[in-house]
C-alpha cells in the first residue's frame, strides 16, 4: 500500500501500490485509465462512462449520484475513484461503507484536464505512460492557439434547461485560449444556468455553438428556433444560420477527447463562418 496526499479530502489516502480492481465513477476519469493501459484493472464504470466504446463491456454500478451498493460489493473493488462537484458528498458515503476512495478534481482549465491525466496515472501507478499522454495532447492544443482570434461565440448545451459557462471553467478557458469572446467570459463561476438573453443580444455572437444532448437530433433550424422562443431571433448568427451543433458530451467531457473535440469545433466554426 502507498500513501498518497489528496487536496480534496485534506488528508491522506492509502491506495494499493497497483491498483487491481478499479471503480471509475466519471466518465473523464474512466477514459483516461483506458488510455494508460488500466483498462484491464476497470471492473466497473458509471451508467455516463462511454468513452472509448469498449466500456460498454463493463458492469455499470451507478450514475454521479446513484450507487448500486448491492453490485459494488459484488465486484469488491480495491479503489473507487471519483471526481468533485456533485460527487463530493458521495466520498464520504463510500468510506463509511469501507471503500478506498480517490477524488480526481474537476477542472477549471484545460490545464487541469491535463494535470488530472497526470494525478490518475500517479493514484494507479501509470505515471510514465501519464507523462507520456499529457504531452501528446500539449502538442495538440498548442497549434489552436488563437484560431478563433475576434470571433464572438455563444456557447449552450441543454442540461434540463440552457446552460453556458463563464470564466471558471475549462470549456471557458479553451475559449480564451482560441481567441474567442463569450458573453460570460467575465463571469467568475462555472456555469451560466438559463442565462439572460438581454446579455445575449448585447453581445450578438457570430456564431452560436449548441452541444447536444443524450439522444438529442438537434440541427441548426431546431435550435434557431429554441433560441427564438426565447427572444433570440434577433441574433446575428441566427439570421446567417451560423449555428454548429457538437455530438453530445463533446467539449463536456473533461478526458483526454476533450482536445480532439475542440480542433472539431474550431473546424466547424471557421467552416460556417467562411460560408458567410
Amino acid at each position: 500500500m502507498v500513501k498518497l496526499f489528496s487536496e480534496i479530502l485534506g488528508k491522506e489516502v492509502e491506495v494499493p501500490e497497483r491498483p487491481s480492481r478499479i471503480v471509475s465513477l466519471s466518465p473523464a476519469i474512466t477514459e483516461t485509465l483506458y488510455l494508460l493501459g488500466a483498462e484491464d484493472r476497470v471492473v466497473g464504470v458509471s451508467f455516463f462512462c462511454d468513452k472509448p466504446p469498449e466500456v460498454s463491456k463493463k458492469p455499470r454500478v451507478g450514475a454521479y449520484l446513484n450507487i448500486n451498493y448491492q453490485l459494488l460489493q459484488k465486484l469488491s473493488p480495491d479503489l473507487v475513484l471519483v471526481t468533485t462537484g456533485a460527487q463530493r458528498d458521495k466520498i464520504s458515503e463510500l468510506e463509511s461503507k469501507g471503500y478506498v476512495v480517490y477524488p480526481i478534481p474537476l477542472p477549471v482549465s484545460m490545464y487541469g484536464i491535463l494535470d488530472n491525466i497526470i494525478v490518475t496515472g500517479i493514484v494507479v501507478g501509470e505515471l510514465p505512460r501519464a507523462r507520456d499522454l499529457a504531452s501528446s495532447l500539449v502538442s495538440k492544443f498548442i497549434s489552436l492557439k488563437g484560431a478563433l482570434k475576434g470571433v464572438k461565440l455563444y456557447y449552450e448545451i441543454d442540461l434540463g434547461g440552457p446552460v453556458s459557462v463563464g470564466a471558471h471553467s475549462y470549456i471557458g478557458d479553451a475559449f480564451d485560449f482560441l481567441g474567442a469572446e463569450h458573453p460570460f467570459s467575465m463571469s467568475r463561476i462555472p456555469y451560466i444556468v438559463n442565462p439572460d438573453a438581454d446579455a445575449i443580444k448585447s453581445f450578438d455572437p457570430d456564431v452560436v455553438v449548441y452541444e447536444q444532448k443524450l439522444g438529442e437530433n438537434a440541427t441548426p433550424e431546431k435550435v434557431a428556433r429554441r433560441l427564438a422562443s426565447r427572444g433570440l431571433d434577433s441574433l446575428r448568427a441566427v439570421k446567417e444560420n451560423h449555428i454548429v451543433i457538437l455530438d453530445y458530451d463533446s467539449l463536456a467531457h473533461y478526458g483526454p477527447s476533450f482536445f480532439s473535440a475542440l480542433n472539431d469545433m474550431v473546424e466547424k466554426v471557421l467552416r460556417v463562418i467562411k460560408r458567410g
